[in-house]
């Protein structure tokens, strides 16, 4: 099996060692971590060279959220030409746009205690792993939670629940939305079938692939 480099595969790709990285905490790309390198397949590295874009400008968060509003059928205030041109993004399949939807926010992993994490749900708009099960997805998780939140609220969540970003093994994965494109209604508190399919398909574990994959098809 031959392995590379994250600055070998960023050559291979043709974009830099620090989106290398974010294709790999997105999981869009598949690596393991040596100390604190990362080393990948260079097989499946072909195989995600062989979905990436071939050119066209990166996806602003604000299209990204276009297209998966209309996915889940909701109603989204947007002129002819981005309504036009989100119908024909969305018609290749959200399995196959995983990679520029996530110019939909920034991720960011935390530990929290155990004995917060219920609350600590309570707070943010519930995504992945945690509202799979909302959305009828076979996925059992563990102690962990995940959620959309507004950046203006990760400083008092940060304080209020004691939650760690350099901890070795997080627990929370807070996926942080400006204002002006925060999606969810004020008593929202799951994110949108196609939002969690997408979420998933973004994790390292493939059953929560799987499962990501089962509720887009379904």
């Amino acid at each position: 099996m031959s392995m590379l480099g994250v600055a070998e595969a960023a050559e291979q790709l043709g974009v830099s060692a620090r989106r290398v990285r974010q294709m790999l905490a997105d999981g869009v790309l598949d690596g393991e971590r040596v100390g604190r390198a990362w080393i990948i397949n260079r097989e499946q590295l072909h195989q995600v060279a062989g979905l990436r874009p071939k050119v066209g400008r990166p996806w602003s968060p604000a299209s990204a959220w276009a297209v998966l509003a209309l996915a889940d059928g909701e109603q989204v205030d947007l002129s002819p030409v981005e309504r036009s041109r989100a119908k024909k993004r969305l018609a290749q399949g959200l399995d196959h746009l995983v990679g520029r939807l996530a110019a939909r926010c920034e991720r960011r992993r935390f530990y929290a205690h155990p004995g917060v994490l219920d609350r600590l749900a309570d707070e943010v708009v519930r995504a992945g792993i945690s509202a799979a099960a909302h959305h009828g997805a076979d996925l059992v998780i563990g102690e962990s939670v995940e959620g959309y939140v507004r950046a203006g609220e990760i400083g008092q969540l940060v304080k209020q629940f004691g939650i760690d970003e350099h901890a070795e093994r997080p627990n929370v994965l807070l996926r942080v939305l400006s204002d002006d494109v925060w999606p969810f209604e004020a008593d929202q508190r799951y994110a949108g079938r196609s939002v969690v399919g997408v979420d998933l398909l973004e994790s390292e574990d493939p059953r929560s692939r799987r499962a990501g994959a089962e509720l887009l098809a379904s």
